[in-house]
């Protein structure tokens, strides 16, 4: 009887253990071993699978795992896994995935007897960790430049054009070149270059390049994922050279004409590192004379010109030159920003030598005239016409029996010389000169001391006033070789 006692009072300490025994019947899972790695947002979870022994023996096939919940939350549903992620043996591994982070949670280990009851290992607990930052991409891109200028152009190659992610390339959408001259007021140019390896600036409708500058350039790659931003490389520059001129330019055609040398040049081309540019603002154009005997490039005398249907011409006068000297012509461009002088062929002339003139002889005056002109009689100076000072210079000169002599300065420094006879009666005077032309008008004269006044008497806004006067001593001094010019106006 103390026997049995002893042996029921192990099992009911056996069952405050979680075992159970009816009668000779008895159930005992034992849970041992549970490890935890934790990340932000799981949590890996390794135990010993539970050991099961039964009146029945040792018990392998049995259902077990884990379950869990938040850590606080009595009133939480246990989340309960049952297949494992990974067995080693008799080490069972659970994931579990899609925890918050920072977050506390409670674990324990169940097991179900063969009597369909369950029995749980001790509540342990654990906490995910704080995630740590998601480094950003690292983005760059690749672009090898290479550039060949001349004066006005520039070939711009690319290679090894990539965008990177993480050093791995990226599809591309588009790659552009960007240039501008260097100076405060940039302005970029744009060329598309998505499907060039190379282009030849300027590009389409653009602006040729300036000679002899300096110019920045950078480019731009644009991938085909909208949620990278396109990247420019830093700016670079590069500087253009002097332009390689070429020019073909027409011997010229040189002639007298008249008073003057006319010189022809049919045709000026001229060319920038192959590009015929006639408005290009670096270009002159000349015609270059001299006597000969000089070095290519030493002509004394030029002049400028337009370019004029593709060609230049120029007439000089004729007395600019010496009679009887031949002289060389040739037509000439000055080009490019290295001022590059280009030459025809070189054209001669002979002036011819001028013949000695025969002086003109002076105008004859008449010997008398039959008018009574005593009352106008004197040496008179035209000191006012049409209300103003005269911009002119006349002087006349009046006998008693009614010759008139005028001397004027119209249009030229010379004193131009001619005689009249005249009539004068009812203070109306009228006159013919020598060579049978007559005045243009006839006048009402009046006097008033040393002042006479001739009014036109069919247009009395022609007013001349005179003064009594000497002649001057250059008049009297060319009163016999002053001549009728070439100049037909005549003052009265």
């Amino acid at each position: 009887m103390k026997r049995y006692i002893y042996l029921l009072l192990g099992a009911l300490l056996f069952a405050a253990c979680d075992s159970t025994y009816v009668g000779l019947e008895y159930h005992t899972i034992t849970f041992t071993k549970t490890t935890f790695v934790v990340d932000y947002d799981s949590a890996t979870i390794s135990i010993d699978k539970p050991t099961y022994n039964s009146h029945k023996g040792d018990i392998t096939d049995f259902d077990f795992g884990i379950e869990y919940r938040v850590l606080g939350d009595d009133s939480a549903a246990w989340h309960r896994i049952t297949e494992p992620t990974d067995v080693d043996g008799t080490t069972y591994t659970y994931v579990i995935n899609d925890l918050d982070a920072e977050t506390g949670y409670e674990l324990r280990t169940w097991a179900i007897d063969l009597d369909g009851k369950t029995w749980y290992g001790s509540t342990m607990s654990f906490t995910t960790k704080k995630p740590e930052p998601v480094p950003e991409p690292v983005v760059s891109i690749t672009c090898n430049v290479e550039i060949e200028t001349k004066g006005i152009m520039a070939t711009v190659a690319l290679k090894d054009v990539a965008y990177l992610v993480d050093d791995e390339p990226q599809a591309i959408e588009s790659v552009t070149l960007e240039y501008a001259r260097k100076r405060s007021d940039v302005e970029w140019i744009t060329v598309d270059m998505t499907d060039r390896e190379s282009v030849t600036l300027p590009d389409e409708a653009n602006s040729y390049l300036d000679e002899k500058s300096r110019y920045i350039y950078r480019v731009t790659i644009t991938p085909e994922d909208k949620s990278l931003e396109p990247k420019t490389t830093e700016e670079q520059e590069f500087e253009t050279k002097y332009a390689e001129v070429t020019a073909e330019i027409s011997k010229p055609d040189v002639a007298i004409v008249g008073d003057n040398v006319k010189v022809e040049v049919e045709s000026v081309e001229v060319w920038f590192d192959g590009v015929e540019r006639p408005d290009y603002y670096n270009l002159e154009y000349y015609v270059y004379y001299r006597e000969p005997g000089g070095e290519k490039y030493h002509w004394p005398n030029k002049v400028e010109v337009e370019l004029t249907n593709g060609g230049i011409s120029l007439s000089l006068a004729l007395a600019s030159f010496k009679s009887g000297t031949e002289y060389e012509f040739a037509g000439a461009v000055v080009a490019g920003a290295e001022k590059k002088v280009k030459l025809s062929e070189i054209a001669t002339i002979t002036i011819p030598k001028e013949e000695t003139p025969t002086p003109p002889t002076p105008p004859t005056p008449p010997i008398s005239g039959d008018a009574d002109t005593s009352a106008l009689a004197g040496t008179w100076h035209l000191t006012q016409w049409r209300g103003t000072e005269p911009s002119f210079d006349v002087y006349i000169s009046i006998t008693d029996d009614g010759i008139v002599t005028l001397w004027q300065r119209l249009e030229s420094r010379e004193w131009e010389l001619y005689y009249s006879t005249v009539g004068y009666d009812n203070s109306i005077i009228s006159g013919q000169y020598s060579d049978g032309t007559a005045w243009s008008a006839a006048y009402s004269v009046a006097i008033d001391g040393d002042t006479m006044t001739w009014t036109d008497i069919t247009d009395t806004s022609d007013v001349s006033v005179y003064t009594r006067s000497e002649l001057p001593e250059d008049i009297a001094t060319t009163e016999q070789t002053a001549t009728r010019s070439a100049s037909t106006e005549r003052f009265l």
